[in-house]
């Protein structure tokens, strides 16, 4: 009876146990199930705020080439050749701006005629050449708009057309500007300013979008597309989508699939303006057609600068790709218990070899997950980091909580010391309070914003364009921080000032000789009937002292015309050399009593074996003496002036240095101090002309010349101003040919 009691209790202990192991083994898959369920929700929405960063830069710098198109067809609309449609002129100018546009998908330039009143001529570059056809532009949307005269200075946007080129419908945008006759030059000398025509840019929004959208990846294989207004697909990998209604192009290709989910993110969201991350089903992705899930976040580019228009922009990847190794470890999970379910009935004690060894396979295939995950988000974080823009991330009382490493340079502080640091521990006051109220703008209405504007920091000033981007929390409505990105547009800026500064030059130059040419006929008639009388009346008498000082103004006045002569004329390469010390030598030795007589210690360092430079002696020589005595004047109580030679190790150019410990110039003046006629010197006593004249005559030989100065309020109370004049040194091939011409002569 013993063995039959004994079998039972062995058999209810094996069923305890079996039951005890099943119980557990439930136990265990349910918590797998919550465990997969809850790694998939972080992981699917770390990836979905990835994705949603892609999309908002995207937007950007799509936002970035509509205002880069805007600025150039605003610079092209200012140029004479293209206002007056000079004969040759202007396809030349055209081309120029072609080239560089082409990339961005501009397909044609053009420029509609109004004659007589009448819009039937147009101009036109496109990849064909230049070409002139004659039709009737009257009324075509973007003449109307340009006819009136509240829209001078403005650009028109018109809505996407769709174009048939082969099989495909291609969409296409027109920029335009009115065309007013505003500016001068040789041949235009006094601007009508009356409207003539329309200037517009043909723009294909495919190319244009695919630009910024075709090497975006979102995991291994995800992409970007971009819609316009009305739904239809601007941009999308898949090239029969371009120019087709997003809402029916996906059920023409496979009408078994629902698209409801993402016609209605499409619809009350994306068009709506709105920015943030869901899932939809999707029938294909990248050449492989089956139903699947797909990720999608999606922001918006404003196409007009007001914002009234959008494009919105989405970034899409398959959830099987985040959720693939996750499943892959839990289907895994899920087998071997399973196996275990009838090994472990059978001993406990396999049970728990197979659950451990399950769990450290389990612990390691996570540690590969999250390797994966953090390299991933590493790249991320190396392109923000890397990035050369300023980015930060700042909470509601203005304090950074993070920054990249290009903010953290100039800052001065290394980016992980900034974190707990206040807007004023780098920006100016002024400037910290201005941005601390757009930071709380932007919370309040949720919506980002964008500011250009000087801004100082550290005592420094930068032009910046300033993106400030709300960073929502979990539950996609609260503002927890303000992402804000910079872009240093000051080189830029200052380029752009510089054209305009050239073209004012030239149209200065060429008003200087026509005053100039027209004053000198009737200035030397003065000096000869002068000369003439002077010769009949005796020295002492006063008639003669009275026309000798009429002579000495006509002089003086013969002096500023021969300055103008100089400053109007064209720039010329000559095949001129000088030796640059030989030449600032003689300078000085010229005005050494000047030095002495206003108390001017003088340091000279000639670097020896220079080349020689491009230039005329002579000209050299004005400039140098220009530069000389305008440094004597701003030493009124003497100072100290030292004169330096050297090769410019940076641009290898030959550098001729002219400090003095001056007065330094003013802020408000020093963009003005090279243009003609300007002086700070009382009335009779300079011209404006020479430092405007020595800029003509140093460019005309290839060089340049910058300054920089101190003014007394500046660190240990150093002052002066510092002028630096950089020619272009004689190669070795024309010091060759130099040679033969003299050996032939």
């Amino acid at each position: 009876m013993g063995n039959p009691m004994e079998r039972l209790n062995i058999r209810r202990l094996l069923k305890g146990l079996g039951l005890l192991v099943i119980l557990l083994l439930a136990v265990a898959f349910v918590l797998g199930l919550l465990s997969l369920q809850r790694t998939q929700e972080i992981v699917s929405e770390d990836f979905q705020q990835q994705q949603l960063i892609l999309a908002k830069s995207t937007a950007r710098q799509i936002e970035d080439g509509l205002e880069f198109l805007r600025r150039e067809l605003k610079i092209l609309n200012y140029s004479p050749s293209i206002q007056y449609l000079e004969t040759v002129a202007w396809a030349n100018r055209m081309k120029v701006s072609f080239d560089d546009l082409s990339r961005l998908g501009v397909t044609a330039i053009v420029r509609i005629d109004f004659q007589n009143g009448h819009a039937d001529k147009a101009y036109i570059l496109d990849r064909n050449g230049p070409q002139i056809i004659k039709q009737d532009f009257t009324h075509t949307p973007e003449v109307i708009w340009a006819r009136d005269p509240a829209h001078q200075g403005q650009i028109y946007q018109g809505p996407i057309e769709l174009e048939l080129q082969g099989n495909h419908r291609i969409p296409f945008m027109n920029m335009a500007m009115p065309v007013y006759e505003v500016s001068v030059d040789e041949s235009h000398p006094k601007a009508t300013g009356k409207l003539d025509g329309v200037l517009l840019f043909k723009i294909d929004a495919s190319s244009f979008t695919g630009h910024y959208c075709a090497r975006i990846r979102s995991g291994r294989t995800g992409y970007c597309w971009v819609l316009d207004k009305d739904g239809v697909f601007l941009y999308h990998p898949e090239r029969e989508f371009i120019g087709e209604d997003a809402f029916t192009a996906r059920g023409r290709r496979n009408p078994a699939i629902s698209f409801s989910k993402i016609n209605e993110i499409q619809k009350k969201k994306m068009l709506a303006g709105e920015e943030g991350t869901s899932q939809y089903n999707s029938g294909w992705h990248r050449g492989v057609i089956r139903e699947m899930i797909k990720f999608v976040a999606f922001s918006h580019a404003k196409v007009n600068p007001d914002g009234s228009r959008i494009w919105p922009v989405a970034v899409v990847a398959p959830t099987d790709e985040v959720y693939g190794t996750i499943h892959s470890l839990y289907v895994r999970q899920f087998l071997i218990q399973g196996i275990l379910i009838f090994a472990l009935i059978l001993a406990a004690a396999a049970v728990i070899y197979y659950e451990m060894r399950w769990s450290v396979e389990l612990q390691r295939e996570v540690d590969d997950t999250t390797t994966d995950l953090r390299r991933s988000r590493e790249q991320y974080k190396s392109v923000v980091e890397n990035a050369r823009d300023f980015i930060f991330l700042l909470n509601a009382n203005g304090e950074f909580i993070s920054a990249n490493n290009a903010a953290a340079r100039a800052f001065g502080v290394p980016a992980p010391g900034i974190a707990g640091k206040t807007l004023e521990n780098f920006f100016h006051p002024e400037d910290a309070q201005a941005i601390l109220a757009q930071v709380h703008s932007v919370f309040e209405d949720r919506k980002g914003a964008e500011v250009k504007g000087a801004m100082r920091i550290r005592n420094r000033p930068y032009l910046l364009s300033t993106h400030f981007v709300p960073v929502f929390g979990e539950d996609g409505r609260t503002v927890e921080r303000i992402l804000v990105m910079a872009r240093d547009i000051t080189e830029r800026q200052r380029m752009e000032d510089q054209l305009f500064r050239t073209e004012k030059l030239a149209s200065l130059g060429t008003l200087s000789a026509g005053v100039a040419h027209e004053i000198n006929n009737p200035l030397g008639v003065i000096l000869g009937f002068t000369e003439i009388l002077l010769d009949r009346l005796p020295a002492e008498s006063k008639e003669h002292e009275i026309l000798k000082t009429i002579e000495r103004q006509g002089l003086n006045a013969k002096r500023i015309v021969e300055k103008l002569m100089t400053y109007a004329r064209q720039p010329s390469r000559q095949e001129e050399f000088a030796d640059l010390n030989k030449e600032i030598e003689t300078v000085l030795s010229l005005v050494q009593n000047s030095f002495l007589t206003h108390k001017v210690e003088l340091e000279t360092r000639l670097a020896r074996d220079l080349p020689r430079v491009h230039g005329d002696a002579g000209e050299l020589q004005q400039v140098f003496i220009n530069l000389v005595n305008n440094a004597i004047a701003a030493m009124p109580q003497g100072g100290k002036f030292q004169v330096m030679t050297r090769i410019n190790p940076y641009s290898h150019m030959v550098e001729a240095i002219f400090a003095d410990s001056g007065t330094g110039i003013p802020k408000e003046i020093a963009d003005r101090i090279f243009d003609p006629f300007f002086t700070t010197k009382k009335v009779g006593e300079g011209t404006g002309l020479g430092l405007s004249v020595s800029y003509a005559i140093v460019e005309k030989y290839g060089g340049n010349i910058r300054f920089e100065t101190r003014l007394p309020e500046g660190e240990g109370g150093n002052q002066g101003t510092t002028f630096f004049v950089s020619l272009q040194p004689e190669t070795p091939g024309e010091a060759k040919a130099g040679g033969l011409r003299e050996k032939n002569a």
